[in-house]
């Protein structure tokens, strides 16, 4: 269960079907219009699974809505976030609270430190001091005391080098929209996600 986090994307996908929807409806297209818009590539159904959230995207598929719904999609790259549980994100696999082992809170927080060293633009190994709000959300998000969730994340920047790396450049290739935020793991309390 440890590598649940090697293969989660960086978009959130429901928070990005919303905002799809809202800038379709925004400019005062429908679901046809959008499939028309695509020439092809999607059809209308495609495009209600997709705003729905139920559709796993690649790289490609979000170039494309990008284009096709007019926002912005990216590389990562430096910006001012904030960590939330985004409840309305469905965990990758049906999980209960016995499911997050200790290994799997290591992935998590292995993931989210190799996207702060992306956002902050510094590299793998580097000093990495954790805002109080965040570390207060993940001690929510995890059901820990704040003091173990920082003891937690010094570990893993001290002596997880090699597995942030792996991570740190897997996220680099990747895009991102980041009106929908950026994916960073499964917890017992819902996803966790950095926003804008």
């Amino acid at each position: 269960m440890a590598t649940a986090t090697s293969t989660l994307g960086l978009v959130p996908r429901r928070r990005l079907g919303t905002l799809l929807a809202e800038r379709r409806n925004l400019h005062g297209y429908t679901v046809r219009d959008m499939a028309r818009r695509s020439m092809g590539r999607f059809s209308s159904q495609d495009l209600e699974s997709i705003e729905a959230g139920d559709v796993v995207l690649d790289d490609s598929a979000i170039e494309a809505l990008s284009l096709i719904y007019e926002f912005n999609s990216t590389p990562p790259s430096a910006q001012r976030s904030r960590l939330i549980v985004a409840d309305d994100e469905d965990l990758p696999v049906s999980m209960g609270r016995e499911d997050f082992t200790p290994e799997l809170v290591v992935s998590v927080l292995q993931r989210y430190v190799a996207l702060l060293y992306l956002l902050r633009n510094l590299p793998v190994g580097a000093p990495l001091p954790l805002r109080a709000d965040d570390a207060k959300m993940l001690a929510i998000a995890f059901g820990r005391p704040e003091d173990q969730i920082r003891a937690a994340i010094e570990r893993v920047v001290a002596e997880d080098g090699a597995a942030v790396a792996e991570h740190f450049a897997r996220m680099r290739r990747r895009l991102v929209v980041p009106a929908a935020g950026l994916l960073v793991g499964p917890t017992p309390a819902g996803m966790l996600v950095l926003v804008k």
